[in-house]
C-alpha cells in the first residue's frame, strides 16, 4: 500500500520505566491530562483510550473533580501514571516517597518531607495546565494528601466518579 501510515505498536511491556519518563520538570504529585500522558510515553492517544477502557491504562482522576471541556479529557496524577508503569515491569514504587526525592532534587534536603508537599499541593491553583478543578474537586484533590490517605493510588471510593 502506497501512502499508508503506519504506527508503531507499543505493548505494556515496550513502555519506558517510571524512572524513564519525563513530564517536563512537573512535580509527581501535579495533574496531567491525556495530551500529557501521551507525550510523556510516547504512545499513541488511541492506544492509552484502548488500554484505559480495557481496564489495564493508568488510574485516572474523577473526571466530576474537573470543570466541563471540549473532548471530554481524562486526568491523571502523574505519581498515578508513574506507578502503573513501574507495575508494568513489576517494579516497585512509592509515590510518597517520589515525591519527596522531587522536593530533595529540587528544593534541597531541608524541604524533602511530607508536609512540604502538602503545602506546595495546597499553593496550586484550581488550572493545572490544562486540567480546570472544580472548587469541590480541588477540594478532594488535596484530600490525597493527608497523612491517612493513600498515596499511591486515588481511594476507591472515589472510582465510581470516573465515568461521571
Amino acid at each position: 500500500m502506497t501512502g499508508a501510515i503506519i504506527k508503531p505498536s507499543a505493548t505494556l511491556r515496550s513502555l519506558p520505566k517510571a524512572c524513564q519518563v519525563s513530564f517536563d520538570g512537573r512535580p509527581p504529585w501535579a495533574v496531567v491530562s491525556t495530551t500529557g500522558v501521551v507525550a510523556a510515553l510516547g504512545i499513541d492517544r488511541g492506544l492509552l483510550a484502548t488500554w484505559r477502557n480495557r481496564g489495564i491504562g493508568p488510574t485516572e482522576l474523577p473526571a466530576s473533580w474537573f470543570r466541563p471541556a471540549v473532548g471530554q479529557p481524562r486526568h491523571y496524577q502523574i505519581s498515578a501514571v508513574l506507578a502503573w508503569l513501574a507495575d508494568q515491569h513489576g517494579e516497585a514504587f512509592d509515590a510518597e516517597a517520589c515525591w519527596v526525592d522531587h522536593l530533595r532534587s529540587n528544593l534541597g534536603a531541608e524541604f524533602a518531607n511530607m508536609a512540604w508537599v502538602r503545602r506546595l499541593a495546597g499553593n496550586q491553583s484550581l488550572v493545572q495546565g490544562d486540567a480546570r478543578f472544580t472548587a469541590n474537586g480541588f477540594r478532594q484533590f488535596l484530600a490525597l494528601f493527608q497523612p491517612d490517605a493513600a498515596i499511591d493510588r486515588i481511594p476507591e471510593n472515589f472510582a465510581s466518579a470516573q465515568g461521571a
